[in-house]
């Protein structure tokens, strides 16, 4: 089946043709008048990410290896974190000091574009076949550095459209400006030995298992506190002969672990990592809108989850984790006194199923049980929604054209050529742009390693985008202005619900919510 993605991206309605001011690099924000067969060996260019220690190290010996085909010198700085990345090329704007690429969020790039600095890629994209010299027997054309050339259609197609919907000509055709690198989504992972422990129990193997929707969430939910109560399991560890004990006897193997967990109101059966996440996906799933874009004449983006059209469905999702939370099953960071994430309680046993991103996998790997993944809950099997999230690579206007050329040539090599073997790297928990690197050597040999711990848990992750997301809308936050902003501001809904802020009263907390939002709320 083939693979759906949703994504609401305003359009930039500019019909430029030149970037006024320029003291360096292009007089014109297109790329049709580059020569991509320049000589481009000894040329320096320079990389700037928003990676962490772990995925500098699956990218530089990328870079190097590129560099060894080349000839092209890549210096890499990674200003630690995206929003740390956005906040350095902001601030070089004007002194033409930022990099040659970098990775971005479309809302980013919204804000490069109208500082005049990024390139359109349209020029190099459909000229960049004029660099093969050879083609191997899978039509796939390569340089006389054995670089590959652009396939640009084999990007996944909503990938691409990401990239094509920030800014269009007078004519309404949509600019390309950016290609895609490195992608994630979300998974929820588990106690294996509990679930695969109840499985063999005839008398619980039908009520509990792992959920695949929020009705279930709250079914096997409730039959697990009651299968917790019933053994006073609660400040002890249930163990495979069904027995409860303060500690584990000889031959006998834990099931559960609950030592760090003294009583019931320590325990939520299910956590969410990112609130902000678990409200845009929920109003998704139950048939609301999270933005809107007016795209026939502003180009403005507004909030939409509380409009007239889409209230219904918003708060009926909020109506669900009311109930949830009522009956003491979930829980968010805050909710175990934690800042961000709930890694910490789910490895202490305080939950038993956490959705988390797939790039923080390495955080919930268990002391005392396995962590396994599985899909995220939906509301229904005919509405499976889940957010897909990462950058894209960004050119420029800098530099000559030797070096705007040499950094076009990194970004195809990176977004293509070299994704299979960064996704397919045990450290990275990205996924691949394309069918070329999902295919790739690499990424199925990573595939099929016999891994162990969170090499295994990214692996399984992996497998399951590969494979049960097929069948998911997978979908692409808003990019606008002020999108950051009302990503924010969603974020603390699902607080208000668990705290009961405004008496209870959930409509209340999306006129609250509107107000705050004010500036990004259609008159």
């Amino acid at each position: 089946m083939k693979t759906k993605f949703v994504q609401f991206i305003p359009m930039v309605f500019i019909a430029a043709t030149s970037l006024g001011g320029c003291a360096s690099g292009l007089g014109s924000a297109d790329t049709y008048d580059l020569d991509v067969t320049v000589n481009t060996k000894g040329v320096s260019i320079s990389l700037w990410t928003g990676f962490g220690e772990n995925v500098k190290k699956v990218l530089e010996p990328l870079l190097e290896e590129f560099s060894a085909k080349t000839g092209i010198k890549v210096k890499h700085e990674s200003k630690g974190g995206y929003p740390n990345l956005q906040t350095a090329i902001n601030l070089s704007a004007t002194r033409k000091a930022y990099a040659n690429i970098a990775l971005g969020y479309p809302d980013h790039f919204a804000g490069y574009i109208t500082s005049n600095i990024q390139l359109r890629l349209d020029g190099l994209i459909e000229n960049d076949h004029k660099r093969a010299v050879t083609t191997d027997e899978n039509g796939i054309s390569y340089d006389k550095d054995g670089l590959m050339c652009l396939n640009y259609e084999d990007f996944y197609e909503d990938y691409r459209e990401e990239n094509e919907k920030l800014e269009f000509n007078e004519e309404g055709k949509p600019y390309v400006l950016g290609v895609p690198f490195n992608k994630s989504s979300e998974v929820m992972c588990y106690n294996a030995e509990f679930f695969e422990w109840c499985a063999k129990q005839d008398d619980l193997k039908d009520s509990i298992f792992i959920p695949k929707t929020w009705a279930e969430v709250k079914s096997v939910g409730l039959a697990v506190k009651e299968l917790f109560k019933n053994k006073k399991a609660y400040g002890r560890i249930l163990c495979d002969d069904g027995g409860v004990y303060d500690s584990v006897p000889s031959g006998k193997k834990a099931v559960i672990d609950l030592i760090a967990v003294p009583s019931v109101d320590e325990f939520r059966f299910f956590s969410y990592d990112s609130t902000e996440n678990m409200f845009i996906t929920l109003i998704r799933q139950y048939g609301s809108v999270y933005t809107e874009v007016d795209t026939e004449q502003t180009g403005v983006g507004y909030a939409a989850f509380n409009d007239p059209e889409h209230r219904a469905a918003t708060l009926e999702a909020m109506a669900m984790l009311r109930d949830l939370w009522n009956n003491g099953l979930i829980g968010i960071a805050s909710t175990f006194n934690e800042q961000q994430y709930c890694s910490t309680p789910f490895k202490k046993g305080q939950s038993l199923l956490n959705v988390g991103s797939t790039g923080g996998l390495t955080n919930v790997v268990g002391t005392t049980f396995t962590t396994k993944a599985a899909p995220i809950p939906v509301k229904d099997l005919e509405h499976k929604y889940v957010i897909s999230q990462g950058t894209n690579l960004a050119l420029f206007n800098k530099g000559n054209e030797k070096q705007i050329v040499a950094s076009w040539k990194l970004m195809v090599y990176l977004s293509q050529q070299a994704n299979g073997a960064f996704c397919g790297n045990k450290n990275s928990g990205y996924f691949p742009t394309c069918e070329y690197a999902k295919n790739s050597e690499e990424y199925q040999e990573y595939l099929e390693q016999d891994l162990s711990g969170a090499a295994l848990l990214q692996q399984e992750a992996a497998a399951i985008n590969s494979t049960e997301y097929e069948s998911y809308t997978r979908f692409v936050d808003p990019g606008f202005r002020g999108s950051s902003s009302i990503r924010t501001e969603v974020g603390y809904i699902p607080g208000y619900i668990f705290s009961n802020s405004f008496g209870g009263d959930d409509q209340a907390i999306l006129d609250d919510v509107y107000v705050t939002l004010s500036d990004y709320v259609r008159s």
